[in-house]
């Protein structure tokens, strides 16, 4: 049943991240409404609490790296509703597997624009002065979509990949 609601969550997610860098947070509503009541159900009081904390401690991990523009915020939650359904052993198995495969994505995508050159020096830029800058490393509005990585299918390949191996 798990597998079923996290395949819709999922389709929704994807699709709303490749038709323009959004995921909307109705989809991810759905997923933790789903994964609190599944929890509730199999579990009871502690699965109500095990699904919030989850999800919690998920958005809390995260949040520094939105802050810094490397992730978005709906990628972040939709990371929340993969540890609520399933708890934070499952979660951090795929996201070990997810920062593999953005990376190898990202560096494919900047190898292919030639540019990863450029970019590693800007990232080692806002590296070093990272305590002087008020902004973020990537920014949409300044930055373009040129080198933008949507996440939300790297996620769901790592969150199958997990689940069938």
């Amino acid at each position: 049943m798990k597998e079923f609601i996290m395949l819709n969550v999922f389709i929704c997610a994807v699709a709303g991240d490749l038709w323009d860098y959004k995921i909307r947070n109705p989809v991810i509503i759905a997923g933790w409404v789903t994964a609190l009541c599944l929890n509730t159900v199999t579990n009871g009081f502690y699965g109500i609490l095990n699904t919030v904390f989850c999800i919690i401690i998920t958005i809390l991990i995260g949040f520094p790296v939105f802050m810094t523009g490397g992730i978005g915020a709906g990628d972040i939650k939709l990371m929340s509703v993969i540890g609520g359904m399933y708890g934070l052993a499952f979660l951090a198995k795929v996201s070990m597997l997810f920062l593999i495969m953005a990376g190898a994505v990202s560096l494919v995508k900047l190898i292919r624009k030639r540019a990863l050159i450029s970019r590693t020096k800007a990232f080692i830029y806002y590296i070093l002065h990272i305590h002087n800058m008020d902004s973020r490393y990537y920014c949409m509005e300044r930055d373009g979509s040129g080198f933008a990585i949507c996440l939300a299918p790297v996620m769901a390949a790592a969150y199958f990949i997990t689940l069938f191996f």
